[in-house]
This record gives C-alpha cells, sequence and structure tokens, in this order.
C-alpha cells in the first residue's frame, strides 16, 4: 500500500474502533467504514454543492483546478471543521496520480501534525526541500524521538540560510539532547582564520578564494612552472600534520577521473598545492549565481556518483561530500577534493560539515560509504533548491528529487555505497 493510501487510513481510522482497524489491516473493512464517515471514496457523484470546497481540492494539478495559493486557502477553511480530514484525503489522493505543490504537502502535513498522526505527517513531508517543510519534519522528528534525523534537517535549514527563526535555537537544544559533542562539526558559516605568512614555498599568492574549516585556499602562481595552483594553508600549521599528510596520500593514491589532483606539499609547513579549477566548486557557482551549468543535473551528477563508487571501491569514505568540496572542471567533469578527514571503512568518524552529516553517523556509526552517498544527495538537494528558484530547467527534476531523497532518507533505503547509487541512476 502506498504511503499516502496508508496516511487516508489513519486520517479515517481515529477513535473508538480505529486502532482495532489499523491492527487488522484489513483494507477491505477500510473501504465500508470510510465512506460512512464522509470519506473521499464515496463515489465522486454522491457530492453536493455543500462539497465544493473538497471537490475544488481534487482538481488540484490539472489546468482547471486551484493554483498552489488557492489551494492552501481551501485547506485553511476546512480546517477545524468535520471537512478537514476529508480535504486533506482528497489532496493525497490527488498526489498519487499527479505532483502536487509542495506548500500543499507542507499544508496537509501540517493538519494531520495537529490531528496527532505525525507519522502522516512526515509522510506527507517525504521530499520536501522547502524552509518550512524542513522546519515541520525536523520538529516532528523531534517530536518522535528521531534526534539524528531532527538535527540533521534542521541542518539542511541552516546551511541555506543561518538566520533562519528558530533553526540555531533547535540545533543547540537537539544536539545537546543527542550528547553530541560540538566541536567535531565544522562550523555552519565555513569560517576559519589563517594567515599565510611565513610560507616557504615557491608560490606567488594571488588573492583568497576559499575558506573552511581545516583552512584558506589561495589561487597562486607557481614561480617555477608559471602555472596557476590552488594552495591551500592549514590553519593549525604543523599541528595539523596529519591531516594534510592524510589529504595529499589519499589524493595521490586515488589520482584519477573524479578526484582533485595533488601537486605538492610540506607538511611541516602546513600548505599544499592542489590542481587549479578556474570554475571554482560548486558552493562557488551557486554563492556567485553562475547556476547555468549545472543544468541538465545529470550532466555532472553522474560522473560524480562514479568518483564516489571508484572511491569505495578502494575501501576509502570522503566523509565530507558537500558543494565546497565538488568542483567543476568543465560542465560534465566534477572532482572531489578536500580528503582531509576521509577515512577507511569502519574507523571512527571525524569532523564533517554541519548539515551535511548523516543521522547516523551524527549518532556515532564508523565510517560508512551510506554517509559519503547522504552528503551526494545533500548536494543534488542544494542544486536542484537554486536551479527550480532561479527558473533554470534542471532536466528530469522529479527523478533526481526522487534520487536525492533515497539519499537522504532512511539508512536502510539509501544506497549502500557509490556502486549501488550508480547503478539505480542507470535503472
Amino acid at each position: 500500500m502506498s504511503f499516502w493510501r496508508r496516511v487516508k487510513g489513519r486520517l479515517f481510522g481515529e477513535g473508538a474502533g480505529g486502532e482495532a482497524k489499523r491492527a487488522r489491516g484489513d483494507e477491505d473493512e477500510a473501504a465500508k467504514i470510510a465512506p460512512a464517515q464522509g470519506t473521499p471514496d464515496a463515489p465522486e457523484e454522491a457530492a453536493s454543492e455543500g462539497d465544493g470546497p473538497i471537490a475544488r481540492l481534487g482538481l488540484i494539478g490539472t489546468v482547471e483546478g486551484p493554483a498552489e495559493a488557492e489551494a492552501i486557502a481551501l485547506l485553511r477553511g476546512v480546517r477545524g471543521t468535520v471537512r478537514e480530514a476529508e480535504a486533506v484525503a482528497r489532496v493525497l489522493d490527488v498526489a498519487m496520480d499527479r505532483a502536487v505543490p509542495e506548500a500543499v504537502r507542507v499544508a496537509c502535513a501540517d493538519i494531520l501534525a495537529a490531528r496527532g498522526d505525525e507519522r502522516g505527517a512526515l509522510d506527507a513531508l517525504s521530499g520536501v526541500s522547502s524552509t518550512p517543510g524542513l522546519l515541520l519534519a525536523a520538529d516532528l522528528f523531534a517530536s518522535q524521538g528521531q534526534l539524528g534525523r531532527a538535527v540533521t534537517t534542521i541542518e539542511r535549514v541552516l546551511a541555506r540560510s543561518i538566520d533562519t527563526p528558530g533553526a540555531r535555537e533547535r540545533h543547540t537544544r537537539w544536539r545537546a539532547s543527542l550528547g553530541a559533542a560540538p566541536g567535531p562539526v565544522r562550523r555552519l558559516d565555513e569560517a576559519t582564520v589563517v594567515a599565510p605568512e611565513g610560507s616557504r614555498g615557491p608560490f606567488r599568492l594571488l588573492r583568497e578564494v576559499a575558506r573552511g574549516g581545516a583552512g584558506t585556499v589561495y589561487e597562486a602562481e607557481d614561480t617555477v612552472l608559471g602555472r596557476r595552483i590552488a594552495f591551500k594553508v592549514y590553519h593549525r600549521r604543523g599541528r595539523d600534520r596529519s591531516q594534510l599528510e592524510r589529504e595529499g596520500h589519499l589524493a595521490a593514491r586515488l589520482a584519477g577521473p573524479g578526484v582533485l589532483r595533488v601537486l605538492d606539499a610540506d607538511p611541516e609547513e602546513g600548505w599544499i598545492a592542489l590542481e587549479w579549477v578556474p570554475r571554482g566548486s560548486v558552493r562557488d557557482m551557486l554563492a556567485r549565481g553562475e547556476i547555468a551549468p549545472l543544468a541538465p543535473v545529470d550532466r555532472w551528477a553522474r560522473p560524480l556518483a562514479r568518483a564516489l563508487a571508484r572511491l569505495h571501491a578502494s575501501g576509502v569514505v570522503h566523509a565530507d561530500v558537500k558543494p565546497a568540496n565538488v568542483l567543476l572542471r568543465d560542465a560534465g567533469d566534477p572532482v572531489l577534493g578536500d580528503f582531509g578527514i576521509a577515512r577507511p571503512f569502519g574507523a571512527p568518524g571525524e569532523g564533517g560539515s554541519a548539515g551535511y552529516v548523516s543521522p547516523e553517523r551524527l549518532a556515532g556509526r564508523a565510517s560508512d560509504p551510506r554517509d559519503d552517498v547522504y552528503g551526494y544527495g545533500r548536494v543534488i538537494e542544494d542544486v536542484l533548491h537554486r536551479l527550480v528558484e532561479r527558473g533554470v530547467p534542471p532536466g528530469d527534476e522529479a527523478a533526481w528529487r526522487a534520487i536525492a531523497e533515497e539519499c537522504i532518507g532512511p539508512d536502510e533505503r539509501r544506497p549502500a555505497n557509490g556502486a549501488e547509487l550508480v547503478r539505480r541512476l542507470s535503472g
């Protein structure tokens, strides 16, 4: 049974016999009970003139049906009345066959939550990416005791806008309840303070291009070979030696498609020289509003999945897949950078960026390829959000939203690794 049917069954299964009906799981019996309560399963011709709002909601998603604003107004109009369950059920019926605007689904979820059906509300919010939808989902996860999912959901909001009212307070409170230490996860604003002075590398710094939890990256010139490079200076020179060495060794070992090239490094001085990618990272492109090269999504997302598959085939978890660490040499040639916190399968997790860490890893799970798949889904979600916001067709939007939802959804439904992700993309 689809989750829409499950939600609808719960809507009309409340009251004295509702729990027994759900326990039996007898859909035929549910069909007998529902019409007596005035459900939308009753024949359409039985609707009277008084059913206007309900009938109107049944047309949502069609040319003659209500637009998003009207549909929300119709739901508000029946809220708190005996017709609200029927109105929500009608929308859920429609959603089985055609697209329903996300804001309308959020309004339905809000009604379900107010009726005490938190599971149904979360089902209705499946795949949402808007700030109101994510905030409601985060609150529902927290109410159900799923604090890991509550934290990662609110971090998705904070990664988009750290000033969203109430988001930081929720994040602090839920992390404290979860028992997660505040230190390991990188700051949401990606800020750090570092001074490159004193470096004896043969590079002339031209400009700062990025700041992150590990250090600062500059565009620089190799004065010996006359080429542009990305010059990364770790913010704790000398004390980050192990992280720098890990980044350099792993990137060298995994050299090939989908991995940023390492050109030189000095662990004592605390710097590493990397391939220069003029276009920059996905995060840079989103920040500049240079989003046209990100559409269609499959042009770069498929090779990025192949890069993860190659990484996982080597027994390594990147552990920090996010827009700032996905760079585009060109529209169809993405590369992963920053292997500073990468770990072998099963090793204790360390660090990560708020908003892109999986709920399972946040709860203490050892390094697992599914954590990278979660980050991949979050990258897709961020890009889709911005493309649609700017009116740029992302190409097969529904399919990519479904992929993103699988990747950031429950662990058991998530692709197990990059290879499984590639298979699902090819299916």
